[in-house]
């Protein structure tokens, strides 16, 4: 882990215990953006609301953080377990200056973050979480202590999910969802107080499965990396539909009533094309990243839609949409993000909105999907030790180029490090399967003789 910094492609993430989740960061961080807000917005009061997933350590982070701010004369507000959006959106519409999310998304409980957010509901930029890293850096080196309040003096101000919930019925129209029976995969996680709630109130009947977190099985064998499991529910049950959800709920996947799996591909075409029928799709363009599957971006070719590609990671998807003047874009892994209604991937407002087409179309979810020519595409992870630089690894460098050269015009190779964990992905694309394999396994292979652990 690289000491010299805390922040990555989403927030401060790592092991529990582990640098940089540990005591002196809370600290040195909670005081470097109280520093850091004091000086962005000059008032005689500063709030800020503090929202969690349903990880071990949870409480434990929100309590050191909360004694920090506390300790720099800002009020707290607690939002307890909530999706990331549903604290975003809080952000926003509360007389608050930040908003603090404490979760690791889809990574295992041992894991955990900090991901902030402005007022106006948007993640912190890469310039901004380098000013307060930079704030948080002194601290730490100074030796100074950081002001904290004391943990008996701490009192968290409870705040209700209601209006993010409220807002999510909105964006919808408080569509009728009664005749459509669904399966829900909560993973264990922000998402399992509220998933039932939210779709049974809207008329809908729910089976909800893996609902019962104990702060260590978030997203284990569940959730929107398992959606095999709310295929087999959605089988048995006999529903018109499931979805996946991750342990922050800021993404989703679905299935159909036959159990067929759709992930953020199939979701992006779907709301493109009802978007585009309705005229409410803005600048002819949907926001994809490098690992779209070429067979969204002909779908879309099709319906004479632009596919404009992002590198990964929702914040970049965002950048993207913004630059391009468009209003929808995400990812494969089910990252959705509706810029007309939220400031962040939403799994519960996708959600609604792949709902809401399916009940408004009157037809089964597997007649409704598109039938996208996907192009096989594999993706290889493999664990590494430290994340160099491909092109400095003469025999990994030589492996890509032949790779390359060997799909040129029939598939695409995407070689990237994971943000969030310490993973090479490997993506290859291409209209032969054996081919895809092959290539995907020769590089592995070569990394883990370079780097591998």
């Amino acid at each position: 882990m690289d000491k010299n910094k805390l922040f990555g492609t989403d927030g401060i993430r790592g092991e529990f215990g582990q640098w940089p989740l540990v005591a002196p960061v809370f600290d040195a961080v909670s005081c470097a953006a109280g520093k850091w807000l004091k000086k962005k917005h000059r008032r005689k009061q500063y709030g800020i609301i503090i929202g969690k997933d349903t990880r071990f350590s949870c409480d434990k982070i929100e309590q050191a953080l909360a004694q920090g701010f506390a300790g720099n004369g800002i009020t707290v507000y607690s939002a307890g377990v909530i999706p990331t959006p549903g604290l975003a959106y809080l952000a926003q519409v509360m007389d608050v200056q930040l908003g603090v999310m404490i979760s690791a998304s889809h990574n295992p409980a041992h894991d955990n973050g900090i991901k902030f957010f402005k007022q106006n509901g948007f993640k912190f930029s890469e310039k901004e979480e380098r000013e307060v890293e930079r704030i948080a850096f002194n601290l730490l080196e100074s030796g100074a202590k950081p002001q904290r309040a004391p943990r008996k003096k701490i009192k968290l101000i409870n705040v209700s999910a209601e209006p993010y919930l409220e807002h999510l019925k909105q964006c919808v129209n408080n569509v009728d969802l009664n005749g459509l029976k669904i399966s829900v995969d909560c993973s264990h996680g922000a998402v399992s107080s509220y998933a039932e709630k939210l779709f049974s109130g809207l008329g809908a009947k729910v089976y909800v499965l893996n609902n019962k977190p104990d702060g260590y099985n978030i997203n284990c064998r569940c959730g929107s990396l398992y959606p095999e499991r709310v295929s087999k529910a959605v089988r048995q049950r006999h529903s018109d539909a499931g979805c996946s959800f991750d342990g922050d709920a800021d993404r989703v996947i679905f299935c159909d009533e036959q159990g067929n799996i759709r992930d953020g591909d199939y979701l992006m075409a779907l709301v493109a094309r009802h978007f585009l029928t309705k005229k409410c799709l803005a600048a002819n363009a949907v926001v994809g990243t490098s690992m779209s599957n070429f067979g969204l971006e002909q779908f879309l070719r099709g319906l004479g839609v632009a596919l404009v590609r992002a590198d990964v990671g929702d914040k970049y998807v965002l950048q993207e949409i913004i630059r391009h003047k468009a209003n929808f874009g995400g990812e494969q892994s089910g990252h959705i993000i509706f810029l007309d209604y939220a400031t962040t991937g939403d799994g519960l407002l996708t959600a609604l909105q792949v709902l809401r087409i399916l009940k408004e179309s009157g037809k089964k979810a597997s007649r409704l999907f598109p039938r996208l020519k996907k192009y096989p595409q594999l993706i290889h992870n493999i664990r590494v030790k430290e994340k160099r630089d491909f092109k400095k690894m003469p025999r990994v460098w030589e492996k890509i180029q032949s790779a390359e050269k060997a799909l040129e015009n029939q598939g695409r190779l995407v070689m990237r490090y994971s943000g969030t964990e310490r993973l090479a992905r490997i993506m290859v694309e291409g209209k032969n399967n054996k081919q895809i394999h092959a290539i995907a396994e020769s590089i592995g292979a070569e990394i883990r003789k370079e780097i591998g652990c």
